[in-house]
């Protein structure tokens, strides 16, 4: 449950490319143990909050708060410190290794305790430590398999337990379902929703409408870089967010729900 404390929050957060606007005075926030949903159209900058969020993008403008104090990140690693995870939408994942070799891909145990390529592997304790990994996300996968040979479902998997390896207590996870079976859907929602019992705080970004709504505790809604409000997923529904990632047009002025698809995008 939240304890209704911002972990992270942002206050007025820019970001400028040339002449266009990816990001515009934005404050969002995420509460200790909550999801919070990030949804919006094609373009609505998504993919640009988050990027300042886990240290890929430098602000132009604004501040990022963790736990209360004002953080600049040069790049993911000072994130990564300050206990920001993130699953990307392409999962960075080297299909033709083990999952092993994934789930600790850069970070390798060793034999003789010499960090990168000069220490020895340890292979063993890498197979037993991914798998206990692993098990943390409850989606079956062996440690040896090569990457390449998995499900979308395993290969989420694969790419939260390395996310998970760093003990964060905010997870930040871009579309994780959006290429998955049914099947492939509920095991890695479940999967989000055990890590929020245990009190990690996820991001989760989405186009699918019904899944934020049935996963959620909250829901921001961007248009155009804008936060155009922050909705209560118990008492919001499918109407209240399309209107918003419209822009807040009047129902008369924003596209017919029917014409709507279920991830929030025009069939128009």
């Amino acid at each position: 449950m939240s304890s209704n404390s911002p972990v992270i929050r942002t206050k007025g957060l820019t970001k400028e490319f040339g002449t266009i606007t990816a990001v515009n005075n934005v404050d969002f926030s995420a509460e200790e143990g909550e999801i919070m949903a990030i949804v919006g159209d094609n373009g609505a900058g998504k993919s640009t909050l988050i990027k300042m969020l886990c240290g890929v993008l430098e602000p132009t403008a604004g501040e990022i708060f963790v736990r209360g104090e004002s953080v600049s990140f040069d790049d993911y690693n000072d994130a990564r410190q300050m206990g920001i995870g993130t699953v990307y939408q392409d999962l960075a994942l080297t299909h033709s290794q083990t999952v092993a070799s994934n789930v600790f891909l850069g970070n390798e145990p060793t034999r003789d305790g010499i960090a990168g390529r000069f220490g020895l592997v340890d292979k063993e304790r890498m197979n037993r430590e991914a798998a206990e990994a692993l098990e943390k996300v409850k989606i079956p996968v062996d440690p040896n398999s090569q990457v390449r040979n998995l499900s979308g479902g395993q290969q989420q998997a694969v790419a939260i337990a390395r996310a998970l390896q760093f003990n964060p207590d905010i997870l930040i996870m871009d579309e994780p379902t959006s290429a998955l079976s049914i099947e492939g859907v509920r095991n890695v929602l479940n999967v989000v929703n055990t890590l929020r019992q245990e009190g990690i705080s996820i991001i989760l970004i989405s186009h699918n409408i019904e899944e934020v709504l049935g996963i959620a505790d909250r829901i921001s809604v961007l248009h155009q870089g804008e936060l155009m409000g922050v909705l209560d997923a118990k008492t919001s529904d499918r109407e209240d967010i399309v209107l918003k990632m419209m822009g807040g047009k009047e129902s008369s002025q924003a596209a017919p729900l029917e014409d709507i698809r279920d991830d929030g995008r025009s069939t128009a």
